[in-house]
């Protein structure tokens, strides 16, 4: 596969001299730096000059619940648009083609159902942590699962999202990244820690509106260098990367419309409509209808820049359409390519590189403060705050130790992150372990008034199992090189130096050409994409199964625990009071309930 390359007079050969032409300038580094310094800042102001104090834990965690639609918007978007999506995206569009557009249907259904669905509950129970819903609907016993699902997903996520912009700022500077991911670590703790959620929420803004920059130029630059909208799309049809509708419905494919579009909007669903990442900052807004508004507003957003990544994929292809740069050793990772083409596609435009990567830790720090913040809330509210009473100075400070602690824990764990498989894949696959058993548990609790604490306790158990020993066998798999997917082709003939020894029979390969998975156990070739549904489905059907066993739910559930598209059919259901038990005194949409006297 590779091609015999010229040596110049100094001893270095052309992919060498490209590499050290596509570093970062001066300006460059004074962009980033400048970047990291505005939001270190940020949060220094909120922790020690606003007028606001985070000497308490509503002002620290939920902005004493005065946050403007905006920022809040802006703060959810960056949150949710990884550097995982700006770098992991586009290499998959690169590698198998741009069927992950379907991501855009998900994004809709999952903003209906948070409008319409999750944030009503979670807007009228005012509770801290979203899993406190859990305990008034089943048990202590559910809600400490839940808690520790949550916990076991930032652990394992978030270095992930850290790993992504490293290797990308590695990329781009020659700097090891065992350098890197301590310095923007450390800054992210900096600001969480003293600034609380209006630093979060403030440096989420800034930040994401320098991705935005960043994308809309090196898109515009792409797209001009290639001709024009109309020629990225003939490349892309040129070289097969243009898969609009895979309708094959075989669960064992990389990627297909059932995978993106089915199997996405559940983890979505899950991380997006019932995590204490996005509740608390629902709760930072005061009034239901405001929320409302950024919650369509993050929905469209993250849509959008969803769709971006996706046309950026196209974009790198139509770059490198004949000359695969991981073919002449130029780029060593996929997951690093796009930080390679920004640098070739700007290379006489002073800065805009650094923007570039600004843009990508932006999306890292807000996804990296978000997770320190909100787990560090939820930690204190569902298993430190029950057990020992606190004054509310003491309070804060204990969750800003916390604060400190996770983001420590999540430093350390990158090391081992990057000896694992491509960030795109292996983020979704961590995901869907959590997403869907925690959804599977919100949806049997607002769907499902019969069902009891035991039926979600143990639907959870066995889903968390099922995924746990799924995922953990399909990485082994992949690590062991015997599940592996066929890439769609790439060129090599109009790299330099090609065919110079005469010997070359091909103009391209494939990654994976002809790997055959049939010996892999069936169960670790299911579609990562899956895994959420899968869970959810799990929670769901035993769920249901052992409540049915244990007698259901013997108390009424009361109507502010359940969605408002159930509260309706609940209402009317025949029960006629006794003694002892619960009626619903008024219409469905007050949720006060009161009890008949004995």
């Amino acid at each position: 596969m590779g091609a015999q390359v010229p040596i110049a007079e100094d001893g270095t050969s052309p992919v060498e001299q490209q590499q050290q032409q596509l570093l970062f300038s001066v300006v460059d580094y004074v962009i980033f730096f400048s970047m990291l310094g505005l939001s270190a800042l940020i949060g220094v102001y909120y922790g020690f000059f606003a007028k606001q104090k985070q000497n308490n834990t509503a002002e620290y965690l939920l902005g004493s619940k005065q946050m403007k639609v905006f920022p809040v918007a802006m703060s959810m978007t960056a949150t949710h648009i990884s550097a995982i999506t700006m770098l992991g995206v586009p290499a998959e569009m690169y590698k198998y083609g741009i069927q992950y557009w379907a991501c855009s249907i998900s994004g809709l259904i999952v903003t209906i159902f948070m409008v319409y669905v999750f944030l009503p509950v979670f807007h009228e129970l005012q509770t801290l942590s979203c899993y406190g819903y859990i305990e008034q609907r089943f048990d202590k016993r559910t809600r400490g699962l839940a808690s520790g699902l949550f916990l076991f997903y930032c652990l394992l996520n978030t270095p992930v999202i850290i790993y992504a912009p490293a290797i990308a700022f590695s990329q781009v500077t020659g700097i090891n990244v065992h350098i890197i991911t301590p310095m923007i670590c450390c800054i992210c703790i900096f600001y969480t820690t003293f600034g609380g959620i209006r630093a979060v929420i403030w440096t989420d803004t800034l930040q994401f509106g320098a991705m935005i920059c960043a994308l809309c130029v090196v898109m515009t630059l792409g797209t001009l260098q290639l001709g024009g909208v109309v020629n990225v799309f003939e490349l892309a049809e040129a070289g097969g990367r243009l898969i609009w509708f895979n309708m094959n419905p075989d669960p064992y494919l990389r990627s297909s419309f059932w995978l993106v579009s089915v199997g996405l909007t559940s983890m979505w669903i899950s991380n997006i409509g019932v995590t204490p990442e996005c509740v608390q900052r629902f709760l930072t807004i005061p009034d239901i209808s405001s929320a409302k508004k950024a919650v369509w507003i993050f929905g469209v957003g993250h849509i959008v820049v969803k769709l971006c990544s996706v046309y950026n994929g196209l974009l790198i292809f139509g770059k490198y359409h004949d000359c695969d740069p991981i073919h002449d050793g130029t780029v060593q990772k996929y997951d690093q390519i796009f930080a390679f083409y920004v640098l070739d596609v700007a290379r006489k435009i002073p800065g805009l590189p650094g923007l570039f990567v600004v843009g990508i830790f932006s999306a890292a720090l807000s996804s990296l403060s978000t997770s320190m913040n909100t787990l560090s809330g939820t930690l204190f509210e569902d298993f430190v705050q029950p057990r020992f009473s606190f004054k509310d100075e003491t309070a804060s400070t204990i969750v800003k130790c916390m604060v400190v602690t996770i983001g420590v824990i999540c430093l350390l764990l990158v090391f081992v992150v990057e000896q694992l498989g491509s960030i795109f894949s292996l983020a979704i696959s961590v995901s869907g372990v959590t997403s869907g058993t925690m959804l599977g548990i919100f949806f049997l609790g607002m769907f499902s008034p019969h069902v009891n604490g035991r039926g979600a306790f143990w639907g959870a158990i066995a889903s968390l199992v099922s995924l746990s020993a799924i995922a953990v066998g399909a990485q082994l798999e992949i690590l062991g090189g015997h599940l592996k997917y066929e890439s769609l082709p790439f060129r090599y003939d109009g790299c330099e130096g090609f065919n110079a020894t005469g010997t070359e029979t091909r103009t391209f390969y494939r990654d994976a050409e002809n790997h055959d998975n049939s010996e892999v156990p069936w169960v670790f070739r299911l579609g990562f994409m899956y895994y959420s549904l899968l869970g959810t489905i799990i929670v769901v059907v035993v769920g249901i199964a052992v409540s049915m066993a244990t007698g259901g739910q013997k108390e009424r559930v009361p109507m502010n625990l359940l969605t408002p598209w159930v509260r309706p059919l609940y209402q009317t259901l025949d029960h006629t009071p006794e003694k002892g038990e619960y009626k619903l005194t008024r219409s469905y949409e007050m949720t006060e309930i009161e009890k008949i006297p004995k």
